[in-house]
């Protein structure tokens, strides 16, 4: 049976705790909130704590869930449908962007409390109220992505998905990337029978989600055949690292899948991902590794690290030192950073992994 992503949603806004530890010399991080959105032509400038964001924004309605209600506070243990992480918009900070990130449960891991209570709100939607995100096209480019959780075969989805491209879908079944260019219509997802949790995260270099609803009508690439193209599958193995990336093992880092403009021709953004095997598994007991040199970008980045405890999605079961301008940042939470353009980050370092975690890096090329 086929339902379309947002028919996922069982509402649930995640309100962890602070989100990070902190150790002797480090700097305190200051969780997001409050702030006010501003044009995409802004720029970010210097770094500030609060550009590390561990918490769930507050009072989040998704344009394509139940009309009018905010998500709900994530019940560690009452796993939904859909549960996110984190969504984040332009209340972070000038010249930040939007995400949402989120595990798709499959329903043998749902809660009997959460379907219940799915069930009882689905009854209460008004005649002809559709679920689900229709047809649509954004004014900003977006990244899609899906990301399957057997780790032992990353690449491998557990699920199967179709995702139409204007009047074409794209059936799969691996962990891929999606580049989804301003002015082109995407939706419906038809997401079949999962096996097991999915990761998803989607991201635009826009400070708030802005769409406009197509459904029957065309998007500013109509007639695209090839549509398949704007999918990014495969490891980033085969992609030359940058010099500021440390050389890993597949046994510590496993990369999942990697998009740049001569992977997705005319993409403006560059995309690496990887799992991070535990120390169990992957050898280095009690070692500091170290993913990244200290170095900058002429362009913002967003770097994330997730965790795996699908009891509770916030744990890292892991910790994470990140060094920004000189200053020392360690998380044991599920996060994401922003570094803006010039910004000197690193040396990035992984100790204590516990359970694997998904780790992220995104910046336009």
């Amino acid at each position: 049976m086929r339902t379309t992503r947002r028919a996922f949603i069982r509402s649930g806004l995640a309100l962890p705790a602070a989100g990070f530890r902190l150790s002797a010399g480090s700097t305190k991080i200051a969780v997001l909130h409050p702030g006010s959105p501003r044009g995409e032509g802004t720029t970010m400038g210097a770094f500030k704590p609060e550009y590390i964001i561990t918490e769930m924004k507050k009072s989040v309605v998704l344009a394509w869930g139940f009309p009018g209600r905010p998500l709900e506070p994530y019940s560690p243990g009452e796993n939904r449908s859909m549960e996110h992480v984190l969504y984040i918009d332009g209340e972070v900070g000038p010249g930040t962007l939007y995400s949402e990130c989120l595990w798709f449960f499959p329903p043998s891991m749902v809660s009997p409390r959460a379907a219940a209570k799915a069930a009882a709100l689905m009854k209460e939607l008004d005649p002809g109220v559709r679920l689900g995100p229709r047809p649509h096209m954004h004014p900003f480019d977006e990244l899609f992505t899906f990301f399957g959780s057997d780790f032992d075969d990353p690449s491998d989805l557990g699920a199967e998905m179709e995702f139409w491209l204007e009047d074409r879908p794209v059936a799969f079944n691996r962990s891929s990337i999606v580049h989804i260019p301003a002015g082109m219509k995407h939706c419906p997802l038809n997401m079949g029978e999962l096996t097991r949790p999915v990761f998803h995260f989607s991201m635009g270099f826009t400070p708030s989600y802005t769409h406009t609803v197509l459904d029957d009508g065309p998007g500013k690439y109509a007639g695209e055949r090839d549509v398949g193209k704007y999918f990014a599958f495969g490891n980033g193995a085969r992609h030359p690292l940058p010099p500021y990336r440390r050389k890993m093992p597949k046994s510590i880092l496993h990369p999942v899948a990697h998009l740049d403009a001569d992977v997705v021709p005319g993409s403006g953004f560059r995309a690496e991902t990887w799992w991070i095997r535990p120390e169990k598994d992957s050898g280095p007991h009690g070692r500091d590794l170290v993913l990244a040199d200290p170095h900058s970008h002429p362009c913002p980045q967003v770097i994330g690290f997730f965790g795996s405890d699908f009891g509770d999605i916030h744990r890292l079961h892991g910790e994470v030192e990140l060094r920004v301008a000189g200053k020392r940042y360690i998380m044991n939470r599920s996060f994401a950073a922003f570094i803006p353009e010039g910004v000197e980050h690193g040396p990035l370092t992984v100790r204590k992994v516990r359970r694997p975690i998904f780790h992220y890096s995104v910046g336009r090329e």
